[in-house]
């Protein structure tokens, strides 16, 4: 029998009172979407909804038209995140209300609880909470202590948890949440926060017996619970692990970018991994959380429908093959990390029909099992010699340019703001504090030049030097210079385009232009 497809639903789109505060009036999800920008050459942002359908997750139709698309491409239900804090603490909470309301609206749900904290990015427990939207860091409020923290998760004790289930029981006892075997389906986004979990579970079994339910359905997320007892179930993320069993290190910082993959190769390792029976498969469409963390984010590159259509074709085979209720996808619309089945602007209804006919061809004995494909490891080698040749051919450029910075200096040559057209008292940047730009800092002092200041987007805070030279952030207020000399090659045409939408009438030059104007 083939697992039902449950899709995580984020609602994130509609504005609160906590994100007006953290993040500016009117912050919703599409803020940071709409805010992304092109990193590299061929970068994909922003990512654009298909007919720029900006929507308001408190509006009916929304929903409807949500609920319509399910139906279509054969998505069995939205596992919606439930965020649920300390005392009772609820957000996010109105579209699981209202869809509460509108018993008219047939979609099958089921929560999700995202158990950790919500913290700024630069808190000290990163590790212990979600870490939401880097890039509006600015704003202040006066509820946000020193640690970081915008909401903490506290589990609390038996009446914590007693009151959290009468919450929970009105969605329980609606026909549409989802079940098995009577037991209504509740996943734990980290189990293993959860001090007193078994305690807890006991509890919630209690209180779901006395409605007449056989118990909950629990299914713990992540590798974390896989060895925890008392879950109904598991979800393994086989993107992430997938990631993880790879292990290779020349997919990081091809562009800049934190994290680095190639589409096809990051589907082919996330088929790699193992689901133990009963386990419940889950499979990303696809990630750029660059909206949210820009040059820190990951970037699964290339990401195409073709390729996901084969790869649920063979998520449902492993979840045919385990036994298990559910395979789960991540995610119907996480716009901020370039993860959602919902129509865009390049793709369409693409990766929905996806869906829908990796279904279709797995209902009707089309697709075999290709996890022991030896054409796999062929595909897999071609990919990483693409990827391979995009960072060899950057850093043959490095090479390049040191080389000829060493000619300079050993001939005691200089480098003459007169011969750029500039006053040799103009005001100078340099764009890129790497191996590249350090030494041109020493070449420009050599040549009677002071340098004003560095732009590099690793900068963490404002009052940053090196070696006493002011470090500006991208995202920070930058005294407009006369002159940017560029050090990052591979992203030069990018970096140009911005800076001159930013600044007017400055000069713009890359390192390589400067070395040839030398005699």
């Amino acid at each position: 029998m083939i697992p039902s497809i449950l899709a995580l639903y984020l609602p994130q789109f509609h504005s609160i009172p906590e994100n007006d505060a953290w993040w500016g009036k009117g912050y919703t999800e599409w803020t940071a979407v709409k805010a992304a920008r092109p990193l590299f050459p061929g970068h994909e942002q922003p990512r654009v909804p298909l007919n720029e359908n900006y929507y308001n997750l408190l509006d009916k139709r929304i929903m409807q038209w949500q609920t319509s698309l399910m139906h279509k491409y054969g998505i069995d239900g939205m596992c919606i995140y439930h965020y649920y804090f300390k005392k009772g603490r609820k957000i996010l909470e109105k579209p699981a209300e209202n869809l509460l309301k509108w018993k008219d609206i047939d979609m099958p749900f089921c929560f999700s609880w995202a158990n950790d904290s919500w913290i700024r990015s630069w808190s000290k427990i990163a590790k212990l909470g979600n870490q939401w939207s880097e890039k509006f860091e600015g704003i202040e409020d006066d509820n946000v202590n020193g640690s970081g923290i915008l909401l903490e998760q506290d589990y609390g004790g038996e009446e914590e948890w007693r009151a959290h289930y009468k919450y929970l029981s009105v969605f329980f006892q609606d026909n549409r949440y989802i079940k098995v075997d009577n037991k209504p389906v509740f996943a734990v986004f980290r189990p293993g926060l959860i001090p007193r979990f078994y305690e807890m579970k006991e509890i919630l079994d209690e209180e779901a017996k006395k409605d007449g339910f056989n118990g909950i359905y629990f299914i713990g997320s992540g590798r974390e619970c896989t060895e925890r007892k008392g879950f109904s179930n598991t979800m393994i993320e086989l993107s992430q692990e997938g990631r993880k069993l790879s292990g290779k290190s020349i997919y990081d910082n091809v562009y800049g970018i934190r994290y680095y993959y190639e589409y096809d190769l990051d589907c082919k390792n996330a088929l790699k991994c193992r689901v133990s029976n009963k386990q419940c498969p889950c499979i990303e469409v696809g990630r750029d959380d660059t909206p949210r963390h820009e040059w820190a984010g990951t970037v699964i590159d290339n990401r195409n429908p073709i390729t996901f259509e084969k790869t649920m074709e063979q998520v449902l085979i492993k979840g045919i093959k385990s036994d298990s209720p559910f395979v789960f996808i991540n995610a119907w619309n996480e716009w901020g990390e370039g993860n959602y089945l919902e129509p865009d602007k390049k793709f369409k209804h693409a990766f929905l029909e996806a869906v829908k006919t990796a279904k279709e061809n797995v209902l009707a004995g089309k697709v075999t099992d290709e996890s022991e494909n030896p054409q796999n490891i062929i595909d897999e080698l071609t990919i990483e010699n693409d990827v391979l040749r995009i960072q060899v051919n950057r850093y043959r450029d490095y090479w390049q340019i040191l080389d000829e910075m060493m000619l300079v200096v050993e001939n005691n040559k200089h480098i003459n703001l007169q011969g750029l057209g500039l006053y040799s008292n103009a005001s100078v940047m340099i764009y890129g504090c790497g191996m590249i730009g350090k030494h041109l800092l020493y070449m420009l002092n050599k040549s009677g030049i002071d340098v004003n200041g560095f732009i590099d987007k690793k900068t963490v805070d404002k009052y940053h030097t090196y070696e006493g030279v002011p470090m500006y952030n991208t995202d920070f207020d930058i005294p407009k210079p006369d002159l940017v000399i560029v050090t990052v090659m591979y992203a030069f045409d990018n970096i140009k385009n911005n800076l001159k939408e930013r600044f007017s009438n400055i000069k713009i030059i890359s390192i390589r232009e400067i070395l040839e104007t030398i005699n």
